[in-house]
């Protein structure tokens, strides 16, 4: 029996094995599936060598030119796999728990396998895995099924067996048509950035969230979503991980809807421009860690945007109505706090409409506030003496808010596009 194990590079490989043998989902498939698609990807080796696909997933392999006099050995190697009729011996899969094993593999079969700090899905220091066939099987055939970006190979691991299935259709058939045509366009993703950041950018713009492509998932999982994206080349392999929860992927599904993407990956872009520009490292982390951990974006985004709104105190829309539109969907959507948006909107709207020096000085004063009590004594003032009125639902919605978020939204929406 094939199991979901857990492990993202198995059960990737898994859903490439189900999509190639005309499977919906894992829980389908059998060895005879994960043999036709190991044989279909010995027959395609070649192919594959010259798109540059394995490197990123195979080291000191002979199949890529290295150690030539070792070839008939990993062909035989693949012809047995795919056959099935590797020697077995007495054990358990590191992978899944099965008995009986194939042996031991190390980096080239199993990407980053083996090392003492390379593989992020085992206990450090280990040699290699302990594998079965049906494990190995999966992970082998990983190039017929991965795109590439600046990082490497990178796939989108999904905890349903169904769902991982549609997960991976997109690249199973962009690597198909790459070795039908014996042209790698469309293998490696466009995007210029790296690390967690990259893999953010690739995610929210991808089909699978959006409903009129007809790549879509049939329904967002309930776990969400994790983006990986590795190396497996030289003595440092990388890997790269960002998990999307649920409501995130409603949110890029809701982006989709009203054609706001390309907006949300230009305010991604915007963001590593940041980090570049003010040679801060943490800043595209820090977007992925509020996106991963549903906190609000409205702290980053007051903390780019207030240097400029300081020099150009007489300007009111810094932030697009796009950008407007997204935060308020972002709230909406991934926070599930609609009431705490419009609260905090309907109070922007009465302090752009106090008189203009009043307004300045609000807004500044309200940049350079960062607790809960510097907040509340400016409503204090402000409605004691300049005729801003907050009601007290509006005190509550900003009571019962994380102080930072409250303040950051509300500076953000006093300075935004109408």
């Amino acid at each position: 029996m094939i199991l979901y194990t857990g492990n993202p590079f198995v059960d990737v490989g898994l859903a490439i094995a189900a999509n190639i043998g005309n499977q919906a989902s894992l829980s389908n498939i059998s060895s005879d599936d994960l043999s036709k698609a190991v044989k279909f990807l010995h027959s395609h080796v070649d192919s594959l060598k010259s798109l540059k696909v394995l490197s990123e997933f195979w080291v000191n392999n002979p199949f890529m030119g290295i150690n030539p006099e070792q070839k008939p050995k990993y062909d035989r190697f693949l012809k047995d796999l795919g056959d099935q009729t590797l020697a077995s011996r007495s054990g358990y899969c590191q992978i899944c728990g099965q008995s009986p094993v194939v042996g031991e593999t190390d980096r080239c079969w199993f990407p980053l396998a083996a090392g003492g700090d390379s593989d992020p899905c085992t206990l450090p220091g280990l040699r290699g895995k302990t594998i079965c066939a049906s494990c190995l099987s999966a992970v082998v055939i990983l190039p017929l099924g991965c795109r590439s970006c600046k990082d490497g190979a990178y796939f989108i691991h999904v905890a349903e067996p169904d769902l991982q299935v549609q997960a991976v259709a997109e690249g199973v058939t962009t690597i198909r048509i790459a070795l039908a045509k014996k042209a790698g366009e469309g293998i490696k993703h466009g995007t210029a950035l790296s690390g967690r950041i990259a893999l953010l950018e690739i995610i929210s713009g991808s089909d699978l969230w959006d409903h009129t492509q007809p790549g879509h998932m049939e329904q967002i999982p309930r776990g969400g979503a994790t983006i990986i994206s590795f190396t497996n080349r030289g003595n440092g392999p990388k890997f790269n991980e960002l998990h999307l929860p649920a409501e995130a992927l409603e949110f890029f599904s809701e982006l989709a809807t009203v054609r706001l993407r390309e907006y949300f990956a230009e305010w991604v872009r915007k963001v590593q421009k940041f980090t570049n520009d003010n040679k801060r490292k943490d800043i595209g982390d820090q977007l992925c860690n509020d996106v991963e951990g549903r906190r609000s974006l409205a702290p980053l985004f007051r903390a780019m945007k207030k240097p400029y709104i300081d020099r150009h105190p007489g300007e009111r829309a810094h932030l697009q109505k796009e950008e407007l539109q997204m935060l308020e969907i972002y709230e909406d959507i991934a926070l599930r706090k609609k009431n705490r948006f419009d609260a905090l909107q309907r109070i922007a709207v009465r302090v752009n409409e106090m008189p203009q020096s009043y307004r300045d000085s609000f807004v500044k004063r309200l940049g350079s506030t960062g607790t809960k009590e510097g907040i509340l004594g400016l409503f204090k003032e402000y409605c004691k003496r300049k005729r801003l009125a907050v009601t007290s639902e509006e005190l509550r919605a900003i009571d019962s808010s994380n102080a930072s978020e409250a303040i950051s939204l509300l500076y953000l929406l006093c300075n935004a596009e109408e």
